[in-house]
């Protein structure tokens, strides 16, 4: 991928922004503009550091569901059988302090060149790295005190079908890899697992000392909540939703904003709100922001084991991921599962032209749909394609997505929403 500085990289998104603003085809320009700087800002806001990356160190996720609860307020959202809180409680393994990790006396930068595994327990000493193969496999815990075993992902399979994954203990792992890929665990596990980029790798029989600090820590979120009553038929229910959540921080120094995973889909969420709010359907239609999607899917898992309304009577759920692109259109998780729906999803994008394409994929249990298709009610997980590719690292800065496809995507969900009609 090609760079720039930064400031050139802002002008250049900039300028894809008015020019989408100006020349958008099928909106008028007036209602548009409105709505995308209403979103870009949203978008900026929910990824700026004061969020401390949505997460559950220095109380992102609260902050994010307070911005959430009083935007949904301001929109003339109602609250959800008299709240607009859903709480819950998770188990999540956190850094609390900034690692260290030295190479050969050269400091190495968290993020940029290594991260700590999500389940990486507490860990510090000096280690000796040594290559895995299958003349090396590591031994039992007391014989490799100090050695850093190197794997890949190919090396690594190998060992865990070598038959002595279960007993061994090594000293650490060292996973090399070509784009450093963050996610969360629920706690710590043995053996300590470093990711670190291939060329921030030393040859073997290098030194690295480092200093890893974690915990497991008990938390309270909040799913949030807000109703649009239907004019008609106000207890069946359309919903549309989108996690809010991401990854937070390691540390206090190392952030991942998580501009288009996924400040994108809450941020087109709120102007779907904003829509319906003013036009309402015959159906009500419920907004949900979902918290620890990025933990397993928990807050979608615990709204469909504790629905606040009966999922007998939701209709559809549409969920938004991912939705900071759209140059190359867009996916639907489960179009294949729902023809009906997604036909009439395509039929509306051909004659508007909404989207360059819309393909269809099967069941995945990759976003906050996949609970309420495991309880039988009808979800779609739309996702835009196109972009640099920065997906759980912390390059996912606002100033990297477009919203090229929102005009797209808002356009095509509306009608798509305004189709259900008894």
């Amino acid at each position: 991928m090609q760079t720039y500085p930064i400031q050139m990289a802002e002008k250049a998104t900039t300028l894809k922004f008015w020019i989408i603003l100006l020349f958008f085809p099928g909106f008028g320009f007036s209602s548009v503009a409105q709505d995308l700087i209403r979103a870009r800002k949203n978008l900026e806001k929910l990824s700026s550091p004061s969020f401390a990356g949505r997460g559950y160190l220095e109380g992102g996720h609260k902050k994010a569901a307070r911005f959430l609860q009083k935007s949904f307020k301001k929109l003339g959202l109602s609250p959800l059988n008299g709240s607009y809180y859903q709480e819950f409680t998770i188990e999540q393994n956190v850094f609390p302090r900034d690692p260290e990790l030295i190479l050969n006396g050269r400091r190495l930068t968290t993020g940029k060149d290594y991260l700590p595994a999500p389940e990486c327990p507490e860990t510090a000493g000096q280690f000796r790295i040594f290559r895995w193969d299958s003349l090396g496999v590591p031994g039992n815990a007391s014989a490799q005190t100090g050695k850093a075993w190197l794997f890949d992902k190919k090396t690594l399979k190998q060992w865990k079908n070598s038959g002595t994954a279960g007993s061994a203990t090594p000293g650490l792992f060292l996973q090399s890899e070509d784009k450093l890929t963050h996610s969360l665990a629920v706690a710590p596990e043995f053996p300590p697992r470093i990711l670190i980029k291939k060329e921030s790798l030393l040859p073997t029989d290098s030194v690295l000392d480092v200093r890893i600090y974690s915990k497991s820590s008990r938390i309270t979120t909040r799913n949030v909540m807000g109703v649009v009553k239907g004019t008609r038929f106000p207890d069946s229910l359309l919903v549309v939703c989108a996690h809010y959540d991401h990854l937070g921080k390691i540390g206090r120094s190392t952030l991942f904003p998580g501009a288009g995973d996924n400040a994108s889909g809450t941020a087109i969420m709120l102007e779907l709100a904003a829509w319906f709010s003013k036009n309402p359907l015959p159906y009500s239609v419920l907004f949900i922001a979902f918290s620890a999607e990025e933990a397993g899917l928990l807050g979608s898992r615990y709204f469909v084991q504790h629905p606040p309304v009966p999922l007998g009577n939701i209709r559809f759920v549409m969920n938004l991921d991912l939705i900071g692109f759209g140059d190359k259109g867009a996916t639907v998780v489960n179009g294949t599962v729902h023809e009906k729906e997604f036909g009439r999803l395509q039929a509306i994008n051909r004659s508007k032209g909404y989207l360059p394409v819309i393909n269809a994929r099967g069941r995945a249990a990759n976003s906050d749909h996949f609970p309420f298709s495991e309880k039988g009610v009808p979800a779609f997980f739309l996702y835009t394609l196109g972009g640099p590719g920065h997906y759980h690292d912390i390059y996912d800065k606002a100033d990297t997505v477009t919203l090229s496809g929102f005009p797209s995507v808002f356009g095509l969900i509306r009608d798509f929403l305004q189709g259900f009609f008894p």
